[in-house]
């Protein structure tokens, strides 16, 4: 009895669904790429939100005008309290910066932003904290 060369049915059918496997672990992993990008961006956009209002009470501390509301020792990280929170548009999304102003080394103030997405709500934040020196 001579044996012919070639693949037997079952030799194929073990080797689809190997194949097959494959496939779906890839399928399932380009799903879970898609996820992290997603979060990565969001996380990006909350870093700016927040970064982008360090810079304006920056430019705020660095003028020679008295202190205005949002430089005022205050505010919270967790509550809307009024002349320390605002609403920044980036993209397609809306985020809430609420800041602390608290009292810092000679003539600096602490302050930390908070960034929170608003618009569409999701969840992640981003927290900056810096000295501003105002005199």
């Amino acid at each position: 009895m001579s044996r012919s060369a070639g693949f037997s049915l079952v030799e194929l059918l073990v080797a689809l669904v190997i194949f097959s496997f494959g496939v779906l672990a890839g399928v399932a992993l380009l799903g879970t790429g898609h996820r992290w990008e997603g979060q990565a961006e969001l996380e990006t956009e909350l870093t700016v939100a927040a970064e982008m209002k360090l810079e304006e009470l920056k430019a705020i501390a660095g003028t020679d005008l008295p202190d205005t509301v949002q430089l005022v020792v205050g505010g919270s990280l967790s509550a809307d309290v009024a002349g320390y929170w605002d609403t920044v548009q980036l993209g397609a999304r809306v985020f809430k910066r609420r800041w602390l102003v608290g009292p810092g080394p000679a003539a600096m103030r602490q302050t930390t932003v908070r960034a929170i997405p608003f618009d569409p709500p999701s969840s992640g934040e981003a927290e900056l904290t810096t000295y501003l020196i105002h005199e």
